[in-house]
């Protein structure tokens, strides 16, 4: 299929994208739009994603920026400015030498108002990637209002109508690695459960008592989540770096309400049942609850459900369209972000 997204030469402006270091969704979404740009990009970052990376782009390696005993302060408009920590000044310090040397340059930032702050402070051009939940206090406003562009990695429809920044928001449509693959066959009354890298209120205790009151389903568990006892019906898969097939196979996929595994599902067009994790401005809360409006997943809000809850959930789940992700998932989603890139790199 062709696309006007496609590669488009890059004006003489580096790009540097900012990974912040929590799970794994950042670094995923950063290394598939730097693969969709045709020129030189740096990820930045404590924690960036693994390779195999595309010959343009670089990296950045920030130190971390916590250390034993810091206290860090609450201010209207800076999330996280805490004193006395050598490797946020390190970092801070880093960032500053790469915007001189890397002149004339763009920085994306995924996310952090203070490294937005910095680039700005810096007379660099930002643009801010959007997240769910609610967004509206001073310092997400200083950053929005400061970056020359913003980026949802998400389609349109899951923005509210009242969203005051929409007029300066690009949706990209659900970004992911899987964007473009085919649908596959699954295989009736298999559920996969899915333990991100962002930290989980799911444990094996839980998850076996499911099995349990479940036993027509048969469950498998991928992420770090330490194994509980063996059930014929339960089977502890370990970490998957790529868990499509997984996921592609089971008639159920159940995950957290995160960008990342969310936009995994859409792209796979995948039953999902989307558990809001407990995260900063409420995100997840916010996502699970736009998914089930829109009737494309179903969005529990209040956390991980009792295992008595799961047999109606799982036969709720079964009725769900994932011909309805299709629309929202398209190929061209990375390719879409880099065009906008492009563009406000080239203002």
């Amino acid at each position: 299929m062709s696309s006007c997204y496609g590669r488009q030469p890059m004006p003489e402006v580096t790009i540097g994208y900012y990974v912040h270091h929590h799970g794994a969704g950042h670094g995923a979404r950063a290394l598939a739009i730097a693969t969709a740009l045709n020129g030189p990009v740096s990820l930045i970052g404590s924690r960036l994603p693994e390779g195999p990376w595309p010959a343009h782009v670089s990296a950045l390696e920030l130190p971390a920026d916590t250390c034993d005993g810091m206290q860090a302060e609450r201010f209207d408009v800076l999330h996280y400015a805490p004193l006395a920590v050598p490797g946020l000044r390190q970092r801070m310090a880093r960032l500053a030498q790469w915007f001189d040397q890397h002149w004339p340059c763009l920085l994306v930032v995924d996310v952090s108002v203070e490294v937005a702050l910095l680039a700005r402070l810096c007379s660099v051009p930002t643009v801010y990637m959007r997240q769910h939940g609610e967004r509206g206090d001073a310092a997400h406003c200083l950053a929005y209002a400061t970056a020359r562009g913003l980026l949802a990695p998400y389609p349109k429809a899951m923005a509210l109508a009242e969203d005051p920044w929409r007029g300066k928001t690009l949706y990209s449509g659900w970004l992911s690695r899987y964007n473009g693959r085919a649908m596959a066959t699954v295989q009736p009354y298999r559920v996969l459960v899915i333990c991100g890298h962002g930290g989980t209120g799911l444990n094996a205790a839980l998850l076996e008592a499911v099995a349990r009151v479940c036993p027509q389903w048969h469950f498998e568990v991928a992420g770090a989540l330490a194994p509980g006892r063996p059930a014929a019906n339960l089977h502890w898969l370990g970490v998957q770096a790529d868990p499509a097939a997984a996921m592609q196979r089971a008639e159920v996929v159940v995950g957290s309400a995160s960008d990342s595994l969310v936009s995994e599902a859409a792209a796979l067009g995948c039953r999902y049942i989307a558990v809001a994790e407990a995260r900063p401005f409420d995100e997840q809360r916010w996502q699970a609850r736009r998914l089930a409006q829109l009737g494309v997943a179903l969005g529990l809000e209040g956390g991980w459900p009792a295992p008595e809850q799961w047999p109606a959930l799982l036969a709720e789940a079964r009725l769900l369209q994932p011909q309805r992700w299709r629309a929202w998932a398209d190929e061209h989603a990375a390719a879409r972000a880099a065009h906008a890139l492009q563009r406000w790199s080239a203002a």
